[in-house]
């Protein structure tokens, strides 16, 4: 935390020295316009060359003191980004303030695990590590936690590894891209603009174009000149054809540009952030950032265009903006395929960054080795979103094809303890390390039935929303192994037939092959590791009760729980004598 009050005292040292610079720049310029129009008012006065040089080399100092002041602005402006990504993360770290999005706007429905292991929501997995801006960093992290990708578990790793340590390219990274106003509204518009297909000029007017106004301008200044009513009347004739041209061409301008609606601070921000990435990367040689300020510029001088009364003169004289759209017709024919994934690749450096944050916060956490066999193991295992100086951790190991019946009484911490490996197994996936001391793991797809509700949309009652999630888990493991996480499982039925179906499913659990874990309060489902002695292990949480205090030390045992507390916590509470 210390690092992030360094970083802290000097994003705040510079926004102070650019806030004064900013403030004498803001001086200059007014002084320098005012000299300006007071030198205009007196050469309006009386006329000399001195001071038409004068007012020349004043508009040229005010249009680069106006480029200083743009770029202090957003220097400014970043400097004050990075003091609140540092105060935010010490608001983290000492308070446990979450601050970023929390992902709730992509969770899935009826997803193998993000429910129950709260992957999206309040005080979630995703609202602990998210750190991105756009729109699509948050898509794409979600769809890390969604999807892993165990095959790029190693590439994602050294990934993290060679980022975080560098505090400061994360840091200036997020604080440009938090300047990115992009939504799902953008891309929506973007991919339409993309396959919208647009027929480029013809040749004749592209020709046309170039010509037309060159030739009209030198026949009105030789025939003004010279007296010479024919190529007076060429060059008005060319400018009336000149703006008929224009005005059969607006509608199209519009149609194209209307998808980009104001897109340049957008496309700009990328372009940034692009850059910072070639040059991270020694990628400078693709010219994708120069690519998309092109298509920024283009897009801004036709936004340009809709005042009228000033466009209509103009392109009747020019044809500027019929230029700047052939332009982009030009650019969309050439590089709008690939546009897509250019901004995509910002959004992966933002998840990396969170990724990386995520182990700089955390520096205990391991990464786990990898097994080619289906064996677990995990010494000190935690769950990373309990503060450290409350975790409690467990070491656990699970051979091939072991399968756990964890047994426990009312709040010993089974679910906590379901939660937490079903986390670090998520982790794994991932490429990230996990809340252990060691770690050494065989990714597998995981699944989980822990915490279901009644569907009032779709009218499944709880009992049937379980038995459709185990359905879903069973299907799933005749095609492949996975990591199965079940807690208390039937609740919806009475207890012999509750105890009966339970020992049925942990008997498929093993027949299936399935490695994981079963919470259950039904001590004799625990008989059944004597009929699967190599398959099935009883551990437990158990609970001390000394006098009318109970006592939970969370940590996990060989064996069948002995204690209850349901009813010394009701006679406790005066619920029963």
């Amino acid at each position: 935390m210390m690092i992030y009050t360094q970083k802290l005292a000097e994003a705040t040292a510079l926004y102070q020295r650019l806030t004064r610079r900013y403030n004498t720049l803001s001086y200059l310029r007014l002084g320098l316009f005012l000299s300006l129009a007071t030198l205009i008012y007196f050469l309006i006065k009386a006329f000399s060359l001195v001071g038409v040089i004068a007012v020349l080399i004043g508009v040229i100092a005010f249009l680069y003191l106006l480029s200083k002041h743009k770029e202090v602005a957003f220097a400014r402006s970043l400097a004050q980004a990075k003091i609140k990504l540092n105060e935010q993360e010490i608001a983290f770290l000492q308070q446990g303030k979450y601050f970023a999005d929390n992902g709730a706007a992509f969770a899935p429905e009826n997803h193998p695990y993000s429910y129950d292991l709260d992957v999206f929501g309040e005080h979630s997995l995703y609202h602990y590590i998210n750190r991105t801006h756009t729109y699509l960093g948050r898509k794409l992290l979600a769809e890390r936690f969604l999807n892993p990708d165990e095959t790029s578990i190693i590439a994602t790793q050294q990934q993290i590894q060679a980022l975080t340590p560098d505090l400061d390219f994360r840091q200036n990274f997020l604080a440009l891209t938090s300047k990115i106003n992009d939504s799902e509204d953008f891309y929506e518009r973007l991919d339409a603009w993309v396959e919208k297909e647009s027929k480029p000029l013809s040749k004749f007017t592209s020709v046309y174009i170039k010509a037309a106004p060159v030739i009209a301008v030198i026949s009105l200044i030789i025939g003004y000149s010279i007296g010479n009513e024919l190529l007076k009347q060429v060059g008005k004739w060319l400018l009336g054809i000149n703006l008929l041209v224009f005005l059969s061409f607006i509608g199209k301008i519009l149609k194209e540009k209307l998808s980009f609606e104001r897109a340049y601070d957008t496309l700009h921000s990328f372009k940034r952030s692009i850059e910072m990435i070639e040059h991270r990367y020694n990628k400078k040689e693709h010219g994708i950032s120069a690519k998309i300020a092109q298509l920024a510029r283009l897009l801004d001088d036709l936004d340009n265009m809709s005042n009228i009364l000033v466009s209509v003169p103009f392109n009747t004289l020019t044809f500027y903006h019929l230029h700047r759209y052939q332009q982009l017709l030009q650019w969309k024919k050439a590089y709008a395929k690939d546009i897509a994934q250019w901004l995509s690749g910002v959004a992966s450096t933002e998840v990396l960054c969170s990724f990386a944050n995520f182990v700089y916060n955390n520096p205990n956490f391991a990464y786990p080795t990898l097994q080619d066999t289906p064996e677990i193991s995990f010494t000190a295992m935690g769950h990373p979103l309990i503060p450290e100086k409350e975790r409690i951790t467990n070491d656990i190991h699970f051979g091939k094809d072991t399968f756990v019946i964890l047994t426990g009484s009312n709040m010993s911490g089974k679910s906590t303890f379901l939660r937490a490996l079903g986390v670090n197994m998520l982790l794994t996936s991932m490429g990230m390390p996990v809340c252990a001391r060691e770690a050494s793991v065989h990714p597998m797809k995981i699944l989980v039935s822990m915490r279901m509700s009644d569907s009032l949309t779709d009218g499944k009652s709880y009992f049937f929303a379980e038995i459709d999630r185990l359905q879903g888990i069973i299907r799933t493991l005749e095609q492949e192994p996975c990591f199965v996480l079940l807690d208390e499982l039937l609740r919806g039925t009475n207890s012999e037939d509750k105890q009966l179906g339970t020992m049925k499913i942990i008997e498929r659990m093993v027949a299936l092959g399935a490695v994981g874990v079963i919470a259950t309060h039904d001590l004799e489902v625990c008989s059944l590791a004597q009929h699967y002695p190599q398959k099935l292990q009883n551990k437990c949480f158990e609970v001390q009760i000394n006098g009318d205090e109970l006592y939970f030390d969370y940590r996990l045992r060989e064996g069948i729980c002995q204690q209850k507390n349901a009813s010394f916590l009701m006679k406790k509470l005066g619920i029963i004598s």
